[in-house]
């Protein structure tokens, strides 16, 4: 590696330094203490990505989340900024800028998941606010799945920024319908969810530049690539699985199947037997 390279990747080196020395530090004092068990982490109870470091990040924004209850921010404007940075981290994206686009992209996502929780501290949960929260969630997603497709167009990495983009949409409506029509605990299954879709995109594309160090140029593309890939495939598992545990909890649920008898099969042919009888007569 060249010392131009070198000095390049000193900022990124020094960055992920400091986060695994955060983590570290959360470590020593939830061994001390005892883990933090957050409410809103503790219902979700079908998650690739482990509490243990969901908990460690909202620790870590806990000065900027405790600085935004002091000065009286509203959480929708948390929300809107979240967006805002969101569009600023796809055109980053769009122009190939992966590393710091994929940086900016979980600045942006780390306001997200705040927003709710300065709602709570300052007694301003509202459904609009969840409304916005929710749409705007969508709408930041497509925008850096729209800025990665831009940046790999003309390759087939294009098409898994694609289904990316589509398989995340429908995991999230499974779950908003599912809500709507009182399945909220079927509505959570599924391990590929927002959180995890975040880490998943937002890593990969901000630590490409050592794996263009490490196996040299391109390399970072490719797993980037890759990443993309593997959020399609397991976005659009956690969408069916979802469907299927929602289709069945409702259908327990509503009064006319659940009045009906169970389907066996020996009563069809009970039932052809019977009528064999009566055509013979």
């Amino acid at each position: 590696m060249t010392p131009r390279a070198l000095a390049a990747l000193l900022p990124l080196v020094g960055l992920v330094a400091f986060l695994l020395g955060t983590l570290l530090a959360f470590a020593a004092r939830a061994a001390l203490f005892g883990r933090p068990h957050t409410p809103d982490i503790e219902k979700r109870q079908h998650t690739i990505l482990a509490k243990f470091f969901q908990e460690w990040w909202i620790w870590l924004w806990g000065p900027v989340e405790r600085l935004c209850v002091r000065l009286g921010i509203s959480p929708d404007a948390i929300t809107l900024a979240s967006t805002l940075v969101a569009a600023g981290a796809a055109v980053l994206l769009g122009f190939g800028w992966l590393s710091l686009g994929g940086w900016v992209f979980l600045f942006g996502a780390s306001f997200d998941f705040i927003d709710g929780r300065v709602a709570r501290a300052t007694g301003r949960v509202t459904r609009a606010g969840a409304f916005l929260d929710s749409t705007l969630d969508r709408v930041g997603e497509l925008l850096v799945f729209g800025g990665l497709a831009v940046t790999f167009r003309g390759s087939a990495v294009l098409f898994a920024a694609l289904a990316a983009a589509g398989a995340s949409l429908l995991v999230s409506y499974a779950r908003a319908r599912g809500e709507s029509l009182g399945a909220d605990e079927a509505a959570r299954v599924g391990g590929m969810q927002r959180p995890e879709r975040i880490v998943v995109t937002g890593v990969a594309c901000a630590l490409s530049p050592l794996a263009d160090a490490a196996w040299g140029a391109g390399a970072g593309r490719a797993v980037v690539g890759s990443a993309l890939a593997a959020l399609a495939a397991l976005a659009t598992a956690t969408a069916a699985r979802r469907t299927f545990v929602i289709y069945r909890a409702l259908r327990r649920a509503d009064p006319a199947v659940a009045a009906r008898p169970p389907f066996r099969l020996a009563d069809v042919f009970r039932l052809d037997a019977t009528r064999r009888r009566k055509a013979a007569r």
